[in-house]
C-alpha cells in the first residue's frame, strides 16, 4: 500500500479522480441510456452537471467538519458504533457490486466485438488482476493511473469529426414539446449511473492536501467529464436517427465504425482497448472504497492487504458466477442506481444528524449553565 504522509493528493489528483469516477464503460452506451429524451439528451447532461455541483457543495460540508477522518470514521462518530457497522456493510456491498458491474460490462463488450469465440473468464481475470496492482499502491496510485488514463484516451475524441462530415445540425434544436415529463424522468434515471461516482470524494477527502479548494477542483473534474459526454452525445445526435439512438446499445462503437483510415482497418477495436484504462480507473476507485470498508469492519481501520484480495475475489465471483440473467439485469440496471442514490444522500443525512447533535449539545450546555 501507498505509504508516507497522510495528505498526498494535489489538485490534479483530485480533478482526475473525480473526472474518471464519471466515465468508464458507460461512455459506450451513453446515448442509449438517454434515449428516452431523444435529441434532447445534451440538455440532460447539463442538468446532471448542475445537480452534481450543488450536491457536491453540500456533501463537502460534512467532510469539512471532519477534515482528517475517513468517511467510515465519520459514520462511527455521527451515528455510533452499531448503526455505522450496518452502513459500512451497505457501502461495502455497493462498491463491490459497482466493481463487478463495471468489469462485467467491459468484458462483455470485449467478448462481443473482439473475442466472439472465447469466454469472458480470461479477460475478466486479467482485468481484475490489474485492478489489484493499481489499488495496492493506495489512493495516490489510483489518482496517477486516472491521469494516465485521461491522456491515453481523450485524443480519441478527435475521431468524432467523422460524424460531423455528414451531420444534420437541426437535430440539436431543443424539442421539449415532443416528450412528456415521464420521458425526462426515465432519461434522468437511466443516465444517472454515469454521474453517481462524484460522491466518492467523501472517501478520499482526508487525503487531499488543499482541502479549502476541494470543491473547485472536484467541480472541474465534474464539468470536464460532462464536456466529453456532451461531445459524444452531440456527435450521436447529428449522426444517428431517432430509431438508431433508441436501438443501438453501443453508439460510440458505431461512431468509430464511421472512421475511415488507410492504416487502421477497425478503429473501434483500438477504442475498446484504450478504454480499458478508463474502466480500470473507475473500477479501481470503487475497489479501493470496498477495501477500506473491510478495513473498517474487521481491522479497526488498519490497512490490511488481504482485504483487497477478498473484495476483489467477491467481485470476480459476481462476474463469473452462475447468477441468473433476470437477477443480473435487476441488480446492474435498476438496483445499483437506487443504491447509488442512497449513497449520495447518506452524507446529507449524516450532516443533518451531526448538526442536530451539535445543536442539542449546545442547548444542554446552556441549560446546565443556567441551572
Amino acid at each position: 500500500m501507498d505509504t508516507g504522509k497522510f495528505k498526498k493528493l494535489n489538485k490534479y489528483h483530485v480533478i482526475f479522480l473525480v473526472h474518471c469516477s464519471l466515465s468508464g464503460i458507460a461512455l459506450f452506451s451513453l446515448p442509449y441510456y438517454l434515449r428516452h429524451v431523444g435529441y434532447n439528451m445534451w440538455m440532460v447532461l447539463l442538468i446532471y452537471g448542475v445537480l452534481s455541483s450543488l450536491l457536491l457543495k453540500v456533501i463537502l460540508q460534512l467532510s469539512k467538519q471532519f477534515p482528517n477522518d475517513t468517511f467510515y470514521v465519520i459514520m462511527e462518530k455521527v451515528v455510533g458504533k452499531y448503526v455505522s457497522k450496518l452502513l459500512h456493510v451497505f457501502i461495502l456491498s455497493y462498491a463491490i457490486v459497482q466493481v463487478s458491474n463495471i468489469g462485467k460490462s467491459y468484458v462483455r463488450i470485449v467478448q462481443s466485438v473482439t473475442l466472439p469465440d472465447f469466454t469472458i473468464t480470461f479477460p475478466a481475470l486479467t482485468l481484475f488482476l490489474v485492478m489489484i496492482s493499481i489499488v495496492n499502491g493506495g489512493i495516490k496510485s489510483i489518482a496517477r493511473f486516472c491521469i494516465l488514463s485521461f491522456f491515453l484516451t481523450v485524443w480519441m475524441g478527435y475521431y468524432s469529426n467523422w460524424a460531423f462530415s455528414d451531420a444534420n445540425v437541426h437535430h440539436l434544436y431543443p424539442r421539449l414539446h415532443e416528450y412528456h415529463m415521464i420521458d425526462w424522468l426515465n432519461g434522468l434515471f437511466e443516465g444517472s449511473q454515469i454521474m453517481l461516482g462524484f460522491v466518492l470524494i467523501v472517501f478520499f477527502y482526508p487525503y487531499i492536501i488543499d482541502q479549502k479548494k476541494a470543491f473547485k477542483h472536484a467541480a472541474i473534474g465534474i464539468w470536464s467529464g460532462i464536456g466529453i459526454m456532451i461531445l459524444i452525445c452531440i456527435a450521436s445526435i447529428v449522426y444517428f436517427s431517432i430509431w438508431q439512438i433508441e436501438h443501438l446499445l453501443y453508439p460510440l462503437l458505431n461512431l468509430f465504425q464511421a472512421v475511415e483510415l488507410s492504416n487502421v482497418e477497425r478503429i473501434e477495436t483500438m477504442g475498446i482497448s484504450l478504454y480499458a484504462f478508463l474502466v480500470l480507473s473507475k473500477a479501481s476507485l470503487y475497489l479501493w472504497v470496498a477495501k477500506k470498508g473491510l478495513d473498517a469492519l474487521f481491522s479497526k481501520h488498519k490497512n490490511r492487504t488481504r482485504h483487497l484480495f477478498i473484495v476483489n475475489g467477491i467481485s470476480v465471483l459476481l462476474v463469473l458466477g452462475p447468477i441468473p440473467l433476470i437477477y443480473q439485469t435487476f441488480l446492474y440496471e435498476k438496483w445499483v442506481i437506487y443504491w447509488g442514490y442512497a449513497v449520495i444522500l447518506l452524507p446529507l443525512f449524516l450532516l443533518i444528524i451531526n448538526h442536530w447533535k451539535k445543536r442539542k449539545k449546545g442547548n444542554d450546555g446552556k441549560e446546565a449553565s443556567a441551572s
